[in-house]
C-alpha cells in the first residue's frame, strides 16, 4: 500500500503556509482538528493546545509530531525546484521540522481510509515542542490507550531509542559594586566568582553519553563599575543516572564554593527537563520500524541520541516510544530544505511499520 505523493507535498507545503511558531499554533491546531475530524476521529484540545485525537477503542499506536515551529518563521513560501527540493527563498525557515511529520501522518490516515484499512490509531501534535517540550510535558498521558508511539521527528533512516535526562540551571550570582578605579578593593566582583566556578567545572563533551553547557552569561552595568550581579544559564545532559546526578551536584556545589571564596553569594533554580530513557533493540516497535526501514531501500541507523524529543515524555509515562520521520535537512535555519522523496520515503516507512504491527 503506497501512500499519495502529490497529495503528502501539496499536503506539506500547505501546512508550512499556516504560521504557528512556538507559543502561536491556533491557526495550524484549528485547521488540523478539522482535518482529523474529517478523517473519523474525534478530536480533544486540551488547555495548552496540544490535540489528542483517535478513531477506535483499541489503538494499535500512537503517531505524534509536534506542530510547532522555531523563528523566523512567518510568511513562509515554499519552493520546489526542479530536482525536487522543497525550500524557501531564505527569508524564513521551511518549517520541515516538524510539518513533515504532521503531514506524514495525515498522509498515512487518508492512504488507510482509501484502502478500506481499518485500524486504530491515536494521534498525538503537541505544541511547544522547541521551546523544551512544553507541550507533552503538560500533556495529560491518561487520555491515551496507547502502549507504544512513533514520533515523526528525526530523518528516515534513524530510529532513535534512548535520549538523556536533562537539567537546567539558572544561577544568579550577587557580589557587591565598588567604584573600579577609586576603591575596587570594596567591592566583590561577580565575574570572578563565575570564573573560578567554570574553571573547575567539566564543559562540552563530557563522555559518550554525557554533555554540559553554559549557555549564556550576563555580568555588570558598566566599565567603571565592579559588577554586583550576574546570572548564567547552564544544562547538563546524560543518558546515565549516575553520572547524571553526579554532575549536577558538582555545578551547584562548585558554584557555591566560588561564591564562598570571593564572599558573594549564589542562588540556583534547577530545572529538570526530561528523565534518561532506553528502548531495546529487540522491541517490537523498532524492528517493525527497522524492517520497514529496510524494505524501502535503506539500512536504518539505530541509535540514541544527546537531543530530546517528545518521544522522552512518552517513555517517562510507560509508553514506549521512538523517532523516526523525513525531517530534512538544516533544521533550524533559513536554509532548511527537503526532498520530495524523502518526504515520501518517511512516511511510506511509518505507514509499512504500522501495517506490519496489525499482521
Amino acid at each position: 500500500m503506497d501512500v499519495n505523493q502529490e497529495r503528502l507535498v501539496n499536503s506539506f507545503i500547505k501546512l508550512v503556509q499556516i504560521d504557528s511558531e512556538s507559543g502561536d499554533e491556533k491557526k495550524i491546531t484549528e485547521y488540523l482538528k478539522k482535518e482529523l475530524a474529517s478523517l473519523g476521529f474525534k478530536v480533544i484540545q486540551d488547555k495548552i493546545g496540544n490535540l489528542i485525537a483517535s478513531n477506535g477503542p483499541e489503538p494499535l499506536m500512537a503517531l505524534c509530531a509536534h506542530v510547532d515551529t522555531v523563528k523566523p518563521g512567518k510568511g513562509i513560501k515554499p519552493i520546489v525546484t526542479k530536482d525536487g527540493e522543497i525550500k524557501t527563498n531564505g527569508d524564513t525557515i521551511l518549517g520541515a521540522d516538524d510539518k513533515s511529520g504532521v503531514a506524514s501522518i495525515l498522509e498515512i490516515l487518508h492512504t488507510l481510509k482509501e484502502n478500506g484499512k481499518s485500524i486504530d490509531l491515536e494521534i498525538v501534535f503537541t505544541v511547544q515542542e522547541e521551546l523544551g517540550l512544553i507541550g507533552s510535558t503538560a500533556l495529560d498521558f491518561s487520555l491515551l490507550k496507547s502502549k507504544r508511539a512513533i514520533n515523526l521527528d528525526a530523518g528516515p533512516e534513524d530510529i532513535l531509542i534512548g535520549e538523556p535526562s536533562i537539567m537546567h540551571f539558572d544561577i544568579e550570582i550577587i557580589g557587591k559594586a565598588a567604584h573600579s578605579g577609586i576603591h575596587p578593593e570594596q567591592g566583590i566582583n561577580v565575574v570572578e566568582i563565575a570564573v573560578e566556578a567554570i574553571k573547575n567545572l567539566k564543559w562540552g563533551r563530557i563522555d559518550d553519553e554525557t554533555t554540559s553547557n553554559l549557555g549564556q552569561i550576563n555580568a555588570g552595568i558598566a566599565i567603571n563599575i565592579v559588577p554586583e550581579r550576574a546570572t548564567l544559564l547552564a544544562e547538563i545532559r546524560s543518558r546515565n543516572l549516575k553520572t547524571f546526578d553526579r554532575y549536577c551536584k558538582e555545578l551547584v556545589g562548585e558554584f557555591n564554593k566560588a561564591a564562598k571564596k570571593f564572599g558573594g553569594k549564589v542562588a540556583i533554580k534547577a530545572i529538570q527537563r526530561t528523565r534518561a530513557y532506553i528502548v531495546s533493540e529487540n522491541d517490537p516497535l523498532v524492528k517493525s520500524v527497522a524492517w520497514a526501514i529496510q524494505k524501502n531501500g535503506i539500512t536504518p541507523e539505530i541509535k540514541p541520541t544527546g537531543g530530546a524529543t517528545d518521544a522522552n515524555n512518552f517513555n517517562s509515562h510507560g509508553i514506549v516510544a521512538i523517532t523516526t520521520g523525513s525531517c530534512g535537512e538544516s533544521c533550524h535555519s533559513k536554509r532548511e530544505s527537503i526532498k520530495v522523496t524523502g518526504l515520501t520515503l518517511g512516511a511510506q516507512i511509518v505507514m509499512d511499520a504500522i501495517l506490519s504491527l496489525k499482521k
